[in-house]
């Protein structure tokens, strides 16, 4: 084929299992508030792109340093549908889709059967590592940037494949390198590391010493740092933001708050469940694809993914600074890995024992489901307020009490009270003390320690809440010093 991934190679199924498996991504997306770390910077940003008061430089831009591609797609959601959680978390639920077809399309190219396509699904979505809170069913950026990041990925790997590097592959290669960067700036490079392992080692390594290669790779580096140049004019100061928070974090703990171990992404996959049972899955298959594996094309890739898979884990545990979610690229070459070898083996089954594994695949469908139902809940005391307000109608609320720490933490109900504003022209105030109550104010109140404050002072009647939550509580009067 002299063509790179043309959707049309796709069958009627393919897009039904795309579908299928592509619900978790986008079941109850809506429901749950927006979280504080880190999906309120980022929708804060792109509210303020959908409302025109910023188009690339947030309001806050000393905590959101990354680049705006995500922000962009967030803001244009939110032009499109009514629910902003719905909008600001549809480019993550779009980048899983994204991803899907990207897995079934190269599948299909290097001549994989439709049970193996179905089975690589199943061990990308049927767990806890990938669509979940802060990649595929939040506003955060790492979704998207998985979705650049394993498209690039898989363009050398089919350019292996089909020993050539064409045109296409270098058009779509370095496309999808610099949209990697504008979703999450550094992050989305870190795959190019182990990427890099895998094409010294194949025939087309040549490539690497092209002069059309460099030439392509100097203006992908260009345009980045164009960006950084013309934000630093704008936003003083943003280049040793920059450099602070990203860049230095891969050699210093910037950020002793997040230092953990070497081991501290594979012992998640188990502590936290995130890829439990499916990492002893994932290493029986290593080990198959190790030592029993005989067909030299299929070992050939599958060793291809081990090296970018395990490499990339490696590459992230290096840095003392880690984050739970920074091993989202990974999981779909975990996928590849699991799912190409289980398909091997089940390939050779008879035809009505290869249609029982459907019985596995909706369980594990149905087990998926009812986590994301119980995964709907609000994670930190910050968020509580923003969450009352979401569901109170702005007449109904005159203010809203709340003592932080930092500006950062309010952020979360910075972002509904933009959303009453719009929605009804009426600001809600943010008091932290009782005297800037009056009597006859309505006020939402979650945390106990103002509330006491406020019982101290007035005498208050309770119009709606519930311990654990919050309160809507009316301001009567003065108590008395009597």
């Amino acid at each position: 084929m002299k063509v790179s991934g043309p959707l049309h190679i796709l069958s009627v199924w393919d897009w039904m299992l795309v579908a299928l498996f592509s619900i978790p991504a986008f079941y109850l997306l809506g429901t749950p508030a927006i979280y504080i770390w880190d999906e309120a910077v980022y929708v804060n940003a792109s509210w303020d792109i959908f409302t025109g008061s910023a188009l690339w430089i947030p309001e806050h831009g000393e905590y959101n340093t990354k680049p705006p591609l995500v922000l962009w797609m967030q803001a244009l959601c939110l032009h499109l549908f009514p629910s902003p959680e719905w909008a600001v978390r549809l480019p993550s639920a779009i980048a899983v889709t994204g991803i899907l077809i990207l897995l079934t399309l190269a599948l299909r190219r290097w001549s994989y059967s439709t049970l193996t396509c179905l089975l690589v699904m199943v061990c990308f979505v049927g767990h806890e590592g990938f669509i979940r809170h802060h990649i595929a069913r939040t506003g955060d950026l790492d979704a998207v940037m998985s979705f650049f990041t394993i498209a690039y990925s898989l363009v050398v790997l089919d350019a292996v494949h089909q020993r050539r590097w064409s045109p296409r592959h270098h058009l779509w290669f370095f496309t999808m390198v610099i949209c990697a960067f504008f979703a999450k700036s550094i992050g989305g490079w870190l795959m190019l590391g182990p990427l890099l392992i895998v094409w010294i080692l194949t025939p087309i390594r040549k490539v690497l010493v092209s002069r059309s290669f460099w030439l392509a790779g100097l203006f992908v580096i260009s345009a980045c740092l164009l960006y950084y140049f013309l934000r630093e004019m704008v936003q003083p100061g943003y280049l040793a933001l920059v450099w602070h928070s990203e860049y230095k974090r891969m050699l210093q703990n910037v950020m002793p708050w997040h230092e953990h171990g070497a081991a501290y992404y594979f012992t998640n996959f188990v502590i936290l469940r995130t890829y439990t049972p499916w990492i002893f899955l994932l290493a029986i298959s290593i080990l198959v694809s190790l030592l029993l594996i005989r067909d030299r094309s299929i070992k050939q890739q599958l060793l291809h993914w081990i090296i970018l898979s395990l490499g990339f884990m490696l590459l992230i545990s290096y840095p003392a600074v880690k984050l739970e979610w920074y091993d989202a690229p990974a999981y779909a070459f975990f996928a590849l890995i699991t799912g190409v070898v289980i398909g091997h083996y089940l390939d050779r089954l008879p035809l009505p024992w290869r249609h029982a594994i459907w019985i596995p695949i909706l369980f594990v469908l149905g087990r998926k489901l009812n986590f994301i139902r119980q995964d709907t809940h609000t994670r930190h005391a910050f968020e509580l307020e923003g969450a009352m307000l979401r569901n109170t109608e702005a007449d109904r609320v005159d203010k809203v009490f709340m003592k932080v720490d930092h500006p950062e933490h309010r952020l979360q109900l910075d972002f509904y009270r933009k959303v009453k504003m719009r929605q009804t022209g009426r600001d809600v105030p943010v008091i932290d003390h009782p005297e800037q109550a009056v009597m006859g104010d309505r006020i939402i109140i979650a945390q106990q320690q103002g509330m006491q404050e406020l019982l101290n002072r007035y005498e208050l009647d309770t119009l709606t809440g519930s311990p654990g939550t919050g309160y809507m509580i009316i301001i009567n009067k003065v108590k008395s010093s009597d």
